[in-house]
């Protein structure tokens, strides 16, 4: 469990945190303070002495010694002394102190976060972002999720106080206050970068921390919070462990969430990685737009990658109904193999935009190879189609007397 400090110990974690950044500095951090915390006043004028060394590890030592003696009474001196220099201000020396105050005095912290001069600046998100993450480990994150609901919906403090809360108490193991954060969002890109936030969040905490985190996400969450989760985090566990992603979508295989992005989220990783055991695996997933255009690229990749056992496994199963998106990629390839039975193979494809495709070009193929073979086919199937018929006759040079 972490632990929330207060009081003296909160400055001497500032110092410490500043005495890491030092590059070449070993051993050399803030003196301890053997005498008391001075008033706001003195702490302003100390701090802004600091903020103005020119050199960047003597100002770190500096401010170091200095914020070693925070308190949440003087802690607005140095918040003052950080204001009027926030132009030269760098985030490596916000942070920590912002993160200090917010363990202190958390309302007081956001206060001046938000009141920094240059709306908008990064020093100022900066600021609010370390606030927000030390006060989303006191109470639960009670108070900072009720401030949330305070600021403009939309607002860019809104986005910048919700983004550092629901991934601040993701990190902490508050996922119902993470979860009840994330559902106030609207559905849509900015969301979906918060999740990935979060997602990297619970990689520090345990091996099943996303899945964990996902199911626990009720299916009525507000703003198709469930679908959008489960399917970005397929995304991402794709990438990193294609066969536990699809061992856990597997689990979820017959939910309404499990559906249309989901299935192209998890299909990406596999079926770049291995697209033989995509297309396999496939053929067990119900039927979708989603999982059509998944078979579909998995067996084109197939039969590029490792054309031998693609055609041996692909060539039998495609009179199944499951297998119908991969035979207009099995035509594709069979132009190059054998025209002839591309075209009957092209004839089959379901889709009528990719059959006039791949019908034409096959018919072109052979027919430049056995161009008497092909206007005997043209001639003896009046059912093909007329845009297909156009095309071949233009490409070919047929007259029209040779198919009398």
């Amino acid at each position: 469990m972490r632990k929330i400090l207060s009081g003296k110990p909160i400055g001497l974690a500032v110092g410490l945190a500043f005495a890491v950044l030092l590059v070449g500095c070993d051993g050399m951090g803030p003196a301890d303070r053997t005498q008391p915390s001075p008033d706001a006043e003195a702490m302003q004028r100390e701090v802004d002495a600091a903020l103005v060394i020119p050199n960047l590890s003597e100002r770190f030592i500096a401010l170091g010694a200095t914020l070693s003696g925070l308190t949440a009474e003087n802690a607005p001196g140095a918040g003052a002394a950080y204001a009027e220099n926030i132009i030269i201000v760098r985030g490596c020396e916000v942070r920590p102190f912002a993160s200090a105050w917010g363990k202190l005095d958390p309302a007081a912290a956001i206060d001046f976060a938000l009141n920094l001069q240059r709306h908008g600046s990064q020093r100022r998100r900066e600021a609010i972002s370390e606030v927000v993450a030390s006060w989303a480990a006191i109470g639960e994150g009670k108070d900072a999720m009720d401030f949330l609901a305070t600021l403009a919906p939309g607002s860019e403090d809104q986005r910048v106080v919700a983004r550092n809360l629901a991934t601040g108490l993701a990190g902490l193991g508050n996922w119902d206050g993470a979860i009840r954060v994330l559902g106030g969002i609207p559905d849509g890109e900015p969301r979906d970068m918060l999740l990935f936030k979060v997602y990297r969040e619970l990689l520090r905490t345990e091996p099943d921390g996303i899945r964990n985190f996902v199911d626990s996400i009720p299916v009525d969450a507000p703003n198709n919070l469930k679908a959008k989760a489960f399917a970005r985090s397929l995304a991402l566990l794709a990438s990193l462990n294609p066969d536990y992603a699809r061992e856990w979508f597997q689990k979820h295989m017959l939910t309404d969430y499990a559906t249309g992005e989901a299935i192209k989220n998890i299909l990406d990783g596999l079926v770049i990685q291995d697209p033989s055991e995509a297309v396999r695996w496939l053929a067990s997933v119900p039927p979708s737009a989603a999982r059509d255009d998944g078979l579909r690229d998995a067996a084109y990749r197939w039969l590029k990658g490792n054309p031998g056992d693609a055609y041996e496994y692909l060539r039998p199963e495609l009179h199944k109904a499951e297998f119908a998106p991969a035979i207009f990629p099995f035509a594709q390839f069979m132009i190059l193999q054998d025209p002839k039975d591309a075209v009957d193979w092209a004839r089959r494809v379901p889709h009528p935009v990719e059959r006039y495709k791949v019908l034409t070009q096959a018919l072109i193929k052979w027919g430049r190879i056995d161009r008497k073979a092909v206007i005997q086919w043209v001639r003896e199937t009046p059912e093909v189609d007329e845009a297909v018929r156009k095309e071949v006759v233009k490409a070919l040079k047929i007259e029209p007397h040779e198919l009398t």
